[in-house]
């Protein structure tokens, strides 16, 4: 699947610094759920979640993403 034009800007410092590394969940509340994966070696701490829809993104983090993914993923 390839990621929409706009999750890639959402996380526009990420990308420039690591690349357009992104993981696909699902869909969560009607909107596709992508997740910014960053290397191994860094502690970012709460994961970064993008929700897609209608060639818009919105950036969650904090507790929000980690409630996203596990009613995505069934966590």
């Amino acid at each position: 699947m390839n990621i929409p034009e706009a999750v890639i800007v959402a996380a526009g410092e990420f990308v420039e610094q690591y690349g357009a590394r992104f993981e696909y969940l699902g869909v969560y509340d009607d909107r596709d759920v992508w997740v910014f994966l960053f290397p191994e070696e860094e502690n970012t701490g709460f994961p970064f979640v993008y929700l897609y829809k209608d060639g818009k993104a919105e950036e969650i983090s904090g507790w929000l993403a980690l409630d996203i993914i596990s009613s995505v993923v069934g966590g």
